[in-house]
């Protein structure tokens, strides 16, 4: 009795390289459509492989390889969730009063030229310094401003919606007072600078709590001689304006 060969039909085989190489077809199909480079890459070498090509790739398949992978980096990018930008710097009126400045010179510029104030700015501490000399201020020994001062303070920037504080500083010479309503230079300073404050408030050009009314008296002189000059330059009002953040507690 003749025996049955052994294996399938010969068109078996052919069937099966057909199944693989649809198999091979979809794993690729699906590789590019999940977009996934190095995976799309390995089936492509493995095909190749397969085919009998060899697992390198040829050149203008790399130069592919690299484009895709650059071109998916670019496309990530786009999609991913870009940080807010922070808002512009916006310099204001407290950031640096510098402009404040100018703008006090130019508005005082002919009381200047008179001697009457002078305008300092610190830069290093962002304030301002207005110095009124007690001749067009005050009457000797009073806390009255003179009609003339009162004048000028009108003149001055509103600052009730800004974020400043003004220090309003009183100076008197050294020598002892006599008489009158006030008792020592003490009382006077600091009633002279309380009553620059008070005409500031009544012309709504500062809020109450943005200003601080200091008597220094003699402590602080601007010229240490003895003549009638020197003490004139020592009897003075200054206006000190920084940033409210700055403001003594």
């Amino acid at each position: 009795m003749a025996k049955k060969a052994r294996g399938g039909p010969a068109w078996l085989a052919t069937f099966a390289d057909l199944m693989s190489l649809l198999m091979a077809l979809f794993v690729l199909l699906y590789a590019m459509s999940s977009t996934d480079v190095p995976k799309y890459k390995a089936v492509v070498e493995s095909l190749s492989e397969a085919l009998g090509n060899g697992s390198e790739l040829t050149p203008e398949q790399e130069q592919f390889f690299q484009s895709l992978q650059l071109s998916m980096e670019m496309e990530s990018k786009e999609k991913a969730p870009k940080e807010p930008l922070p808002p512009p710097v916006q310099e204001t009126v407290v950031d640096n009063l510098k402009p404040l400045y100018k703008n006090l010179i130019e508005t005082y510029s002919e009381a200047g030229k008179k001697s009457e104030i002078k305008i300092h700015y610190d830069e290093s501490n962002n304030q301002i310094r207005l110095v009124f000399p007690e001749q067009i201020a005050f009457d000797p020994g009073r806390a009255d401003l003179r009609p003339r001062f009162v004048e000028l303070l009108q003149k001055f920037f509103e600052f009730r919606n800004e974020n400043v504080a003004l220090q309003v500083v009183g100076h008197t010479d050294s020598r002892p007072i006599s008489g009158g309503r006030f008792r020592s230079n003490w009382e006077l300073s600091s009633a002279r600078a309380a009553s620059v404050i008070e005409q500031l408030v009544q012309d709504d050009a500062i809020r109450p709590e943005q200003a601080q009314a200091i008597g220094l008296a003699d402590t602080q002189p601007l010229s240490i001689g003895n003549t009638e000059l020197d003490y004139a330059k020592n009897r003075r009002v200054e206006i000190l304006i920084t940033p409210e953040k700055f403001r003594p507690k």
